[in-house]
């Protein structure tokens, strides 16, 4: 091995979030004896330095205390988060986002705040006082999220679980100790997929993601299949593997099939899994292309899906399916210009190399439905650039050939504070996907625009008469803007809407 990491297990690489979610006593309940509380602060939208605490299951002489020491020291919520000691208790005030969104969005950035605000203060038990409002597992969710880091690659690092919390209640809360578990397999999942997001792609690359995938699924008693070169090329996976031409590692397919409660039902998760996308010979600017590690965010959300079901037994058998390569220019290389073939026979023009997460998702899509025959297919990627301009950091693009059941999806991201939008697949559009020397051609000329519905019309052509859903979370799978989820790095976004979707679907 040229990089020492790449003979570095994965699970010693896992952020510390997760061996501490394995350890950490969560609870809900009236009191938290000797806990340090983190107490919510609305502000007044006329008077912005006006506060009142959001917390109406406190004792009120208490919230009267609280509120006369913030006043005493001139605190005011513009400042940022407060430490206080009331009668000998510590108190955190942390004012929550005044954004009109999601209350879920809400309660998570709540707990981001949170975490920035205690993280240094060693703190053995913390309570989370309720707030009115904001669902208290939600605001947890946020606050584990606010203390994943990205370390495992740095040469100085040092496990140290000291810093976290050993307990932590939901103060005024009533959860049963099975909703509680499924939050922290939740938590755990996230922070697996934001850790697939963030390793560099000289570790992180279709070998290993697939090594990765298929430990972690043997390891949860999960049924794995990874179909390696030769068998994709056997499969007709012309249109996947034209992409991964010009990398030196092989590319795989990752399929996890996870036993729901009602087996006679599937649904097929799939996911675009470009460990590293240059471009190809359609080379991208050199400007941040050392952040096309995350172009695999989409299978990071799907395998992230695929780590919660295993803990989580979801109500209807689900199929997850990653397409893994690399796009890397050289000699061998894919050209503009060429014709490739797909699985279900369809030949495509590739007139740009850096429309490639459709080439990929063509055959994999079309594997997946026909070999598990879904009731349901989402596949979700980071797919055009395009999807920004549109719908910039905030929100995620959906596309459907099926009204019903792009409602659904979208009725699943809503309950779960995912933002996202439906974009049409103008029939006007489908000639602009036809090739002159092939069936199709991979991107339209430069005039046509709408590039984002392009890409979802591309895809459309390789799923037939299946009900399927396109999410595009270039805008919010990386660096993501949306309230309540990190600002920078590895965001997870889709992956609420993946469970969400899988939970209601039997409903």
């Amino acid at each position: 091995m040229r990089h020492a990491l790449q003979s570095e297990s994965w699970k010693n690489l896992l952020p510390d979030t997760i061996d501490w979610l394995g350890q950490v006593q969560l609870s809900a309940g009236e009191s938290a004896a000797g806990a340090h509380t983190v107490v919510a602060i609305k502000t007044n939208e006329d008077q912005k330095d006006a506060f009142t605490l959001n917390a109406p299951k406190l004792a009120n002489e208490l919230v009267q205390k609280i509120s006369a020491g913030a006043t005493s020291l001139g605190w005011k919520p513009s400042a940022g988060a407060l430490h206080l000691v009331i009668d000998g208790a510590g108190y955190t005030l942390v004012p929550q986002s005044s954004v009109k969104v999601h209350t879920k969005q809400v309660a998570r950035q709540l707990g981001l705040d949170a975490a920035k605000a205690t993280k240094d203060l060693k703190i053995g038990h913390l309570a989370f006082a309720a707030a009115e409002g904001l669902p208290g597992t939600e605001v947890f969710d946020g606050y584990v999220s606010g203390l994943y880091t990205c370390s495992a690659f740095k040469g100085t690092r040092k496990r140290d679980l000291s810093r976290f919390p050993g307990r932590l209640t939901l103060l005024g809360a009533a959860h049963s100790a099975e909703h509680l578990a499924q939050h922290l397999a939740f938590a755990k999942a996230q922070a697996f997929t934001r850790f697939l997001q963030d390793s560099p792609a000289n570790y992180m690359n279709p070998i290993k993601l697939a090594d990765i995938a298929k430990e972690m699924a043997q390891d949860a008693g999960l049924k794995v299949k990874i179909l390696d070169k030769e068998q994709m090329t056997k499969l007709g996976m012309g249109s996947f593997l034209s992409v991964s031409d010009g990398g030196s590692t092989e590319p795989r397919t990752i399929v996890i099939e996870i036993d729901g409660h009602d087996m006679s039902r599937t649904v097929a998760l799939v996911g675009k899994g470009l460990t590293f996308d240059s471009g190809g010979i359609s080379i991208k600017p050199s400007a941040g292309m050392e952040e096309m590690k995350y172009d695999m965010s989409g299978g990071a959300a799907v395998l992230g899906t695929a780590y919660y079901f295993a803990h989580v037994k979801p109500p209807v058998r689900v199929v997850c399916v990653v397409g893994a390569t690399e796009n890397m220019p050289s000699g061998t290389a894919t050209k503009p210009g060429d014709v490739v073939r797909a699985m279900n026979g369809k030949t495509i023009e590739v007139h740009n190399t850096d429309a490639e997460g459709r080439l990929v998702l063509a055959d994999v899509l079309h594997y997946a439905i026909s070999e598990y025959k879904p009731e349901l297919t989402i596949d979700i990627a980071t797919l055009t650039g395009a999807v920004l301009m549109a719908l910039g950091c905030v929100g995620a693009a959906v596309m459907s050939n099926d009204q019903a059941t792009a409602q659904s999806v979208m009725e699943a991201g809503a309950s779960e504070g995912e933002p996202l939008w439906q974009l049409p697949l103008w029939p006007e559009l489908e000639k602009e996907t036809k090739g002159d020397v092939a069936d199709l051609k991979n991107i339209a000329k430069p005039s046509v625009k709408g590039g984002t519905i392009m890409g979802g019309l591309f895809l459309k052509e390789f799923v037939g008469s299946a009900k399927w859903v396109h999410l595009d979370i270039a805008g919010t799978g990386w660096n993501c803007q949306a309230l309540g989820y990190p600002s920078s790095g590895g965001s997870t976004f889709g992956l609420r809407t993946l469970v969400a979707a899988c939970l209601k679907f039997n409903q």
